[in-house]
């Protein structure tokens, strides 16, 4: 009997392959991450696709933390009270208008603070509704906001009232004009010459060009006083409430080129200097006319 031959069957070979996949990431990524296919082990392609999951988990959950992240607040972003020394604040919301998204800018100061300079520049305040634009004010006549210097420029404001404090030289020069004025404070001698020359330590709070419906700046805490070098106002206009100052102690406050008044009535007083303010020197050049602010 003859040898069978051995027959040969032939399967045929089947090949899978995915190419290459790349994501592309937002634009603030500079490269391309490749989505892994498979590694090759032995007779053929094994694809891994949980390389290819967890990268684009990954970028995704990457993604969504910085698109849903909140913005941190920092000075002088509004609607917030921003507590010295920290640049950091916190919203607020305006007992005024509670259902309204907030556009003050307040600053709180705690007691024995130290600040170099609080300067506001080209800033538009006012908002119907609100009783001052802009307040500056310590907690009593024995914890006050203690300022080296005090300059206001290029400003104007309906009404202007200095109260419950302390000026050694108030020097209202001939550049300021009132739709009436009235100044009675009590003249002392013991008044301080606050000066501050060392601001080792201290921080700075700089605004410039913003629409603000008003600025606080307020002493936070009782216990002491709050220390500031210099407070510097250029060209902070408000249409309408007042600019008003309580329990302070100021070496020298100067008023430069400031227009006051909220009636044209001159025998009204819009610009006020109480006799709750102790000075040492004052030096009124005030002109008054009949200016209406609107």
């Amino acid at each position: 009997m003859g040898r069978m031959k051995d027959k040969k069957f032939n399967t045929p070979t089947v090949r899978f392959g995915i190419p290459n996949l790349t994501a592309k990431l937002p634009r603030f990524w500079n490269f391309r991450i490749p989505l892994f296919g498979g590694f090759y082990m032995g007779g053929g392609k094994f694809i891994i696709a949980s390389f290819s999951t967890i990268a684009l988990g990954f970028i995704a959950g990457l993604f969504l933390l910085i698109s849903s992240g909140d913005q941190q607040i920092t000075f002088p972003m509004l609607g917030a009270s921003y507590e010295a020394p920290s640049m950091v604040g916190h919203t607020i919301v305006d007992a005024e208008f509670p259902a309204q998204r907030s556009q003050t800018l307040q600053l709180n100061i705690p007691q024995g603070t130290r600040l170099d300079l609080i300067s506001f520049e080209n800033i538009s305040l006012g908002k119907g509704g609100l009783t001052d634009a802009f307040q500056l004010t310590g907690t009593s006549t024995t914890d006050m906001l203690t300022i080296e210097e005090v300059i206001i420029e290029d400003s104007e404001f309906p009404t202007m009232d200095w109260a419950n404090g302390y000026v050694y030289t108030f020097n209202a020069t001939s550049s300021v004009v009132a739709a009436g004025h009235t100044f009675s404070p009590t003249m002392a001698s013991s008044t301080n010459d606050v000066s501050m020359s060392s601001t080792r330590g201290a921080v700075s709070y700089d605004a410039k060009d913003m629409t603000v419906d008003r600025i606080i700046i307020r002493q936070s805490t009782t216990g002491g006083d709050v220390l500031i070098k210099k407070l510097h106002l250029k060209n902070v206009n408000a249409w309408t409430g007042a600019f008003n100052a309580d329990n302070f102690e100021i070496g020298t406050l100067t008023l430069i080129n400031v227009r006051i008044g909220d009636d044209g009535d001159i025998d009204s007083a819009d610009l006020v200097v109480n006799s709750s303010v102790d000075i040492n020197t004052m030096n009124d050049g005030v002109k008054e006319e009949p200016v209406f602010i609107r």
